[in-house]
């Protein structure tokens, strides 16, 4: 059923976005575990590049991807897709997310994810579809930048606010004639 609706999905037109891009932020522990205790500084960084969207529910667009996301050097997982709100009755936001992460095991549990970082603006802030591109449009998302990587089999998580956020993107898509 799955395979069904992502080959359904894929198949629907796509904006003529093509977005490559590569961050680095940090992230300040929250909510930690294991070697991670709340108040620890993690450097991350993530590499994107988007392949094509479609409109979701509540005014999202889900912009699939093929890349990286990366945290203290050892944990890393496949991102697959960068989701955006905007023109909605609730907060603006851009969320990466990725999944198969691997390199953080803590009592008998291994968190494959998925990690994302969701970054809120106010609503009605952000009035495109499509992701960031420049640091001005990524720096507007200022409402409440989060960090988290879930353990699958249970409720407990790696969560911190994101400290600082560095991007560098370029929109590779041909111009509309």
């Amino acid at each position: 059923m799955l395979r069904a609706c992502l080959a359904f999905l894929l198949t629907m037109p796509t904006q003529a976005l093509a977005l490559s891009c590569t961050l680095s932020f940090g992230v300040t522990i929250t909510h930690g575990i294991g070697r991670y205790p709340p108040g620890t500084t993690l450097q991350g960084s993530a590499a994107f590049e988007t392949h094509g969207s479609f409109r979701q529910e509540g005014g999202a667009t889900a912009h699939l991807a093929t890349g990286t996301m990366t945290l203290d050097g050892q944990i890393t997982g496949r991102l697959w897709t960068v989701i955006t709100t905007s023109r909605t009755q609730a907060a603006d936001l851009v969320g990466l997310y990725a999944l198969d992460v691997e390199g953080l095991h803590f009592v008998g549990q291994d968190f494959t994810g998925p990690m994302a970082i969701t970054l809120y603006g106010p609503r009605g802030s952000w009035p495109h579809d499509r992701p960031p591109i420049t640091q001005d449009e990524w720096d507007s998302f200022q409402l409440r930048r989060v960090f988290q990587l879930h353990a699958p089999t249970s409720s407990d998580m790696l969560g911190g606010d994101i400290a600082a956020l560095d991007a560098a993107c370029l929109d590779s898509a041909p111009s509309a004639p």
